[in-house]
């Protein structure tokens, strides 16, 4: 029988299962190469009929860049044959350049005998689709395994921590502290979100449900996650001692899967809540006057820079500016020392106030008081202008205190700031003062007999 057809019936006996079959002489070097399908046909590989010279052309030529050295390495005559003669076959996966993609192939060689000459029978096939899921899956397993790690390694920071799934919405717990135990808090399943609000309903303290079920809808969580790449919202929990702070914090994992741990930060945060309520009292204190509890410099400094920079803006306001200032009060203090000027400032203070019931008020100077008019202080400052007057004329018949005052209005068209008013009510206090000054001395005699009987001195 011709040896030329005993090839093409051996190959094509063989067409079945590879792409590609080669048949080389180990004495000669000659080979016949029969490629029946797919990917093989489209190489245009070199062919000289020298089986080894044309394999180290075409190596360069269509073998994968990555592949080329490994590829080299194994197939070469001497090493295959010895690893044939060593396990009876040899194996090798590579890929080759194919219209400009790689492409996994396997190679399978034996040793085969005809008419007396040993034979080298090399069968190709085309794995590629079988290769990529196979590396697909081992990808996905390995990063499966080093998710694992991780989220291990950061359990030992979080009290609970969650793995989710956001293509099958299927959770899992990896770890969770006594209290989240005993929560009884869902460990896995495969609908996170809405097994989410039913938890949230049992462990979620009751004013935070409304903020955590909107927050974690499923649409709003991944918008955030997207636009800022973290998601954290602190709430609290039911526990046996009460409410309980927490911050849950997500990150993705992948596109497809999110971390979400959970801490228990009830310390921190009632220690934050702690420094700021002591940071608020603080600066009120610092913004009130001891003596009389009313405001005082260092607010009015600050309201006033609050009017200049709407002034500035050209804002459309209406204010007037009230000065007040006690008469007298040096001579109770040197007369019947400071605890009877004390009173004597405290009852001024309240006279101010009970006038100007609906503006605040404020001790600028140790006999000094302003008032900002505002709304319908502001409307009626006609009329409760009078009655403070009205009220300082009884005061000086009934050995009171006496408070001389003036006020000014806020004029856009003249005045650049706040300090004009003042200006102009500062004048108009110090003319109601000398008006005042009439009988003053008798007066203010009186007035410290009348505390000082109040005193018991």
């Amino acid at each position: 029988m011709d040896m030329q057809l005993t090839f093409e019936d051996v190959a094509s006996a063989l067409s079945l299962d590879y792409e590609c079959v080669f048949f080389v002489d180990n004495e000669t070097n000659q080979y016949a190469m029969f490629a029946f399908r797919g990917k093989h046909t489209k190489l245009g590989l070199t062919d000289t009929r020298d089986f080894w010279a044309d394999t180290k052309v075409n190596v360069e030529a269509v073998v994968y860049p990555e592949d080329k050295q490994s590829f080299s390495e194994h197939i070469n005559r001497e090493t295959l044959l010895k690893a044939i003669q060593d396990d009876n076959v040899f194996n090798f996966k590579y890929r080759l350049l194919v219209e400009g993609e790689p492409v996994w192939f396997q190679m399978k060689a034996v040793l085969g005998h005809s008419q007396g000459r040993e034979y080298l029978i090399i069968g190709v096939t085309n794995i590629d689709k079988q290769e990529r899921e196979r590396l697909e899956l081992e990808q996905k397993a390995s990063k499966s395994k080093v998710y694992g790690q991780i989220v291990m390694a950061l359990a030992e920071r979080y009290d609970a921590l969650y793995m989710v799934d956001l293509v099958t919405d299927h959770f899992a717990q990896y770890k969770s502290e006594r209290l989240f135990c005993e929560l009884s808090i869902t460990v896995e399943g495969d609908d996170f979100f809405n097994q989410l609000k039913k938890d949230a309903m049992q462990v979620i303290y009751k004013d935070d449900i409304p903020l955590l079920i909107a927050a974690l809808e499923r649409e709003t969580f991944l918008r955030e996650l997207d636009e800022h790449g973290v998601f954290s919202l602190t709430y609290r929990l039911n526990s046996p001692t009460g409410p309980m702070y927490v911050n849950l914090v997500a990150v993705y994992a992948d596109k497809n899967h999110v971390v979400i741990s959970v801490t228990n930060v009830d310390a921190q945060v009632r220690r934050e809540q702690k420094i700021r309520e002591e940071a608020s009292a603080n600066y009120e204190k610092a913004r009130h006057d001891d003596l009389t509890g009313i405001r005082n410099k260092n607010a009015y400094n600050e309201f006033e820079k609050q009017l200049d920079e709407q002034i500035k803006c050209g804002k459309d306001i209406e204010f007037a500016i009230a000065l007040c200032d006690v008469n007298g009060l040096k001579t109770v203090n040197d007369t019947q020392g400071h605890k009877t000027g004390d009173i004597y400032i405290r009852d001024a203070a309240k006279l101010i106030c009970e006038t100007f019931k609906h503006s605040p008020v404020f001790r600028v100077g140790g006999d000094e008081f302003v008032v900002v008019l505002r709304g319908s202080d502001f409307t009626n400052r006609e009329e409760l202008s009078q009655q403070f007057y009205e009220t300082v004329k009884r005061n000086a018949e009934e050995d009171k205190v006496i408070v001389a005052c003036g006020i000014s209005v806020y004029d856009k068209a003249h005045d650049k700031n706040t300090a004009a008013v003042f200006e102009r009510a500062d004048a108009m206090m110090y003319r109601n003062k000398m008006s005042l000054k009439g009988g003053r001395d008798e007066i203010i005699n009186t007035i410290i007999r009348t505390i000082g009987a109040r005193m018991n001195i």
